[in-house]
């Protein structure tokens, strides 16, 4: 809570669910009631029936005042007032704070993937910071989140003057205040995390026939990160076996023949890497994923937006380049920027049908 002090805590299924009596202010209903907060959200329940259920990710915010709980609910969908929980109120916030953060932080990293640590931040900007083996998300109690990955980051640094946790890279640079102690603790674990995600990001390049280890040890070249290739590069990627799916090779060419390919971006997992390339092209800037068969080509107003997004969302591909609105990421959209900027961006889809074809609708 805000103005306590910061401590490494455990996800909210095994430290802070609650239920617990008092009563509402929503709407016209107002009256006793009983609040149940479970990772899966709120459940609000008055007399026999249950009047309310709100999803962890759809709790905007959380304002207490004395005894009295305000929330609000995302996507304009109302609000409610708490009161008359006594000594219940202190356990009812931190669980309502934790459980939209915790929804928020799943969002935002893969699938199944669970934080090693979360560490609760105090003061003016109070929040989570998740420590995942991937990387940092952090999800504030009010204004934007962000995940930043150990394979794009230059550096995690300790700023002593304002006891702040910074990290920077290509990205840009992001901060966390309110940590006090755990402070440098977490910024010497991000910065060896770095340094390892660069050597096994070297490894993975050279398994797959690149040997581009040494960029990737000295940080000119990182995974997730775009970067423009040399004619050198671009003939060993050429020749690489399997980088370029069979069934993208077509494609491949007709942009490598029109000089379209400016940048690329590598990224690597257990399956190996994936590669994309962006392009140039007459409505914007075409992301073009190579490796891989079962996508379509889109066009973005910034493919920067798409690849920072990527990182940020758990490498899931429907918030970004799919067709369907799920409701989460709408949500995750109005409180994670690169999300908001890829989706408003987004300017064409295109099918990969035949190559010709496919290139006269987009240069």
């Amino acid at each position: 809570m805000p103005g306590s002090a910061p401590s490494a805590v455990s996800s909210l299924s095994d430290r802070a669910a609650v239920r617990a009596a008092g009563r509402v202010q929503m709407g016209d209903l107002t009256g006793a009631c009983e609040v149940e907060v479970a990772p899966e959200g709120l459940t609000l329940t008055a007399g026999e029936g249950t009047v309310a259920q709100w999803p962890a990710h759809e709790i905007e915010r959380v304002e207490r005042e004395d005894y009295t709980i305000g929330l609000r609910r995302a996507l304009g969908r109302g609000s409610m007032v708490l009161t008359r929980f006594a000594r219940r109120t202190d356990e009812l916030v931190l669980a309502l704070r934790h459980c939209r953060a915790d929804a928020l932080a799943a969002l935002m990293s893969p699938p199944g993937e669970l934080p090693r640590e979360v560490t609760e931040a105090a003061g003016g900007n109070a929040g989570l910071l998740f420590r995942y083996d991937d990387g940092l998300r952090w999800v504030p109690d009010e204004g934007m989140c962000f995940a930043r990955l150990y394979g794009e980051l230059d550096a995690a640094e300790f700023d002593a003057g304002s006891y702040a946790l910074v990290l920077r890279g290509p990205f840009g640079e992001s901060r966390v205040e309110g940590l006090r102690r755990l402070t440098s603790e977490i910024g010497e674990e991000a910065a060896l995390r770095i340094e390892n995600a660069r050597r096994s990001f070297g490894e993975a390049l050279e398994a797959a026939g690149l040997p581009w280890s040494g960029a990737a040890a000295s940080g000119s070249m990182r995974r997730h990160v775009p970067f423009r290739p040399s004619e050198a590069q671009l003939r060993q990627i050429d020749e690489a076996a399997d980088l370029v799916h069979e069934e993208r090779r077509d494609y491949w060419a007709v942009l490598r023949e029109a000089h379209l390919v400016e940048r690329l971006v590598i990224s690597a997992d257990e399956a190996g890497l994936r590669l994309a390339t962006l392009c140039p092209v007459v409505r914007g800037e075409l992301y073009e994923l190579l490796s891989e068969a079962d996508h379509a080509s889109y066009v973005f107003e910034s493919a920067d937006d798409a690849v920072r997004a990527w990182t940020e969302v758990g490498f899931r591909r429907q918030p970004i380049f799919g067709g369907e609105d799920d409701e989460a990421y709408r949500v995750l959209a109005g409180v994670l920027p690169s999300l908001r900027a890829a989706r408003d961006g987004l300017r064409q889809r295109v099918v990969h049908d035949d190559p010709a074809h496919w290139r006269s609708r987009l240069i």
